[in-house]
């Protein structure tokens, strides 16, 4: 059925809770009849089978249709093209959820247009559990003890913040050097591999030394070759880019991924009023970085299967992506009244996404 504007009298859709051309609020506007029952749909097209084949997961809905866009680039005063409500783009925000609807819009090369996959993750802990999840990470450790208790707490804080999930496939064809002793030196955990292996290096040497003496001989170390290695890897990530400049504290750089398959449909009121950011990061600028990442996480990955990497060959694809809206807890806080720190919480699985801590603390 027809329905028109209050205000203005012109033509709006149906169920519009402000009008698209003045912006006015609109009164309670019953939706259409529903269909009857049983009435069959209509048949599928030609080369398609009826129904999905047994044994294959169920299919989602597909997301409602919006205009590919519907305002120009240089647009200062929008109209939610869900709900109608008004939409002020502000300090050059290129992502902009609707406080109405919830409807997440987009400034691409073609102007504004809407968002067709915006989900979020539900927050799941309070400050106190967040607390407890970012001190259980600070004394972790063997150099760290009552790094939490030491600590002078400044600032804990929820927000939902917009992430650009993007799933990237790698595959790399590498090439090496492995086993005669050849190590390449890295830090973190590569860097405990190499301090194995020179240490099993040394009690081997010395065990010999140890038998030649015994005999009255002589040792004689015979020094393996390396063989070069020639592989392939193939791997998988779901890269979230934080979709807010200036926020780089809140972008992962080790691998961590949301947990997705938890993730719904975006609703503004499972917010509960918690602060909800907008973003001026386009899509096209998160998927150029999510490239940089998986290649960071691909090299490393190479470099468990040699121990010199001599050659990394990345080639990568990248599926169409969808914003996330997750919950962060902020932990900044203190360390014995010297420098500041951070700890990032997932506020939906608990866990710590990044943060700073101290080296060495042991009183």
């Amino acid at each position: 059925m027809l329905v028109f504007c209050q205000k203005c009298g012109k033509q709006i859709p149906d169920g519009a809770v402000f009008c698209n051309f003045c912006g006015g609020q609109q009164g309670v506007v019953a939706g259409g009849p529903p269909p009857a029952p049983g009435y069959p749909g209509a048949p599928p097209p030609p080369g398609y089978p009826p129904q999905a084949p047994p044994g294959y997961p169920p299919q989602q809905a597909p997301p409602p249709t919006h205009p590919a866009a519907y305002a120009p680039a240089g647009a200062t005063d929008l109209k939610c093209s869900s709900c109608g409500a008004p939409l002020k783009p502000q300090g050059g925000l290129t992502l902009i959820t609707c406080d109405y609807c919830g409807t997440a819009t987009t400034l691409g090369s073609g102007g504004w247009s809407v968002i067709q996959k915006h989900f979020m993750l539900d927050n799941r802990i309070d400050q106190e559990t967040a607390l407890q999840a970012g001190g259980k990470w600070l004394d972790q450790g063997l150099l760290r003890r009552n790094v939490a208790k030491n600590a002078e707490l400044l600032e804990a804080t929820l927000r939902f913040v917009p992430y650009w999930i993007v799933p990237t496939s790698v595959t790399a064809d590498i090439q090496g050097l492995k086993g005669g002793g050849v190590t390449t030196l890295n830090t973190g955990q590569g860097a405990a591999q190499t301090g194995l292996k020179i240490g099993l290096s040394i009690l081997a040497g010395a065990a010999a030394a140890a038998a030649a003496n015994q005999r009255g001989g002589h040792v004689q170390m015979n020094q393996p070759q390396p063989v070069r290695v020639r592989d392939r890897i193939n791997v998988f990530y779901q890269i979230p880019v934080v979709g807010v400049r200036g926020y780089n504290k809140y972008q992962p750089d080790d691998g961590y991924t949301f947990n997705v398959q938890g993730k719904s449909s975006y609703d503004k009121k499972k917010t509960g009023g918690v602060e909800t950011l907008d973003g001026d990061v386009t899509e096209q600028e998160a998927n150029q970085f999510a490239q940089s990442l998986a290649q960071k996480y691909a090299e490393k990955e190479a470099r468990k299967r040699v121990d010199t990497l001599e050659s990394f060959v990345p080639y990568f694809q990248q599926s169409p992506g969808e914003l996330l809206h997750a919950p962060v807890w902020f932990v900044r806080y203190r360390h014995k009244g010297t420098k500041e720190m951070f700890i990032l919480i997932d506020g939906n699985a608990s866990k710590v996404i990044d943060g700073e801590r101290p080296s060495v603390s042991l009183w």
